[in-house]
């Protein structure tokens, strides 16, 4: 997608001080895998407009839930504020976050792991509104189940790991911590600035906070040995025992796996167009 179309040009008319004729500024912003996103700086300040693939939903975005949960985070200064969010989920427009992405590099520095942990527990301890939460293991199931329709080899791979991510689903579910907001996609792109604020909550929901930590392991298995640090500078280390974060690791790396396949499957079969 570009900068013109109706889509644009709805989400364009709710950027304060962009109706002005002349001196707002567009600039396209890379990183994203399926929206487009551009920065629009006018005379008001600076603002990120993201237009969305449909095929997010399919994904498991929920693009209400994700507007709600990332202003709870912006209250606290954790996330930028929202400054429009379509109701048919075709745009969102928000505040533009000021200062340097993380590199993968830095999630190897110990000082900024703990700086990293020590946000997630701010976010993980504000109050949850409630909203209808990202049902992981039904994801994995229909992300397999489409895999698996269009290459049943893949789904053969798939399946037996979906039934062991549904295992350790159930126990972490059992262990009974109580639900907190999650960004749900903490890849070191969405971190801005030191200490770090959080940008793309696309995937955020209400969970286990188990699960941001679980999801940055899967990203990045080569900080495993800090697996210690994050537990610990996030609150976590005295209820949540290694093997249960190691657990929950595996189930994230399996669903990153499905949803790189299921977004490949996507494009090379796209839907008909109508």
């Amino acid at each position: 997608m570009t900068a013109d179309g109706a889509d644009w040009r709805r989400a364009r008319a709710q950027v304060p001080g962009a109706q002005a004729p002349t001196g707002v500024e567009v600039t396209p912003l890379t990183g994203g895998t399926s929206n487009s996103t551009f920065r629009v700086v006018t005379r008001d300040g600076a603002f990120v407009v993201r237009l969305h693939d449909p095929l997010g939903t399919d994904l498991g975005v929920d693009r209400r839930r994700e507007a709600l949960l990332q202003s709870v985070a912006a209250s606290a200064g954790l996330a930028g504020r929202v400054i429009a969010a379509d109701p048919a989920g075709r745009y969102l427009v928000s505040e533009f976050l000021d200062g340097a992405p993380w590199q993968p590099g830095d999630l190897e520095d110990r000082t900024r792991l703990r700086q990293l942990g020590e946000r997630f527990g701010q976010l993980h301890s504000l109050a949850a509104p409630v909203v209808t939460p990202l049902d992981l293991e039904a994801l994995l199931e229909r992300h397999a189940a489409h895999i698996a329709a269009l290459e049943p080899a893949a789904g053969r791979l798939f399946a037996p790991q979906v039934v062991s991510a549904r295992e350790i689903l159930k126990r972490q579910a059992d262990a009974g911590r109580a639900p907190c907001i999650l960004h749900g996609d903490p890849t070191h792109s969405n971190f801005i600035g030191t200490p770090p604020r959080f940008i793309d909550w696309e995937y955020a929901t209400v969970g286990d906070p188990l699960a941001d930590l679980a999801c940055l392991l899967a990203y990045y298995p080569q900080i495993l040995p800090h697996a210690r640090i994050l537990l610990d500078s996030c609150g976590l280390a005295a209820r949540v025992p290694l093997s249960a974060l190691q657990a929950l690791v595996s189930v994230y790396r399996l669903a990153s796996d499905l949803w790189w396949r299921r977004l490949e499957l996507a494009r090379r079969h796209p839907p008909p167009a109508h």
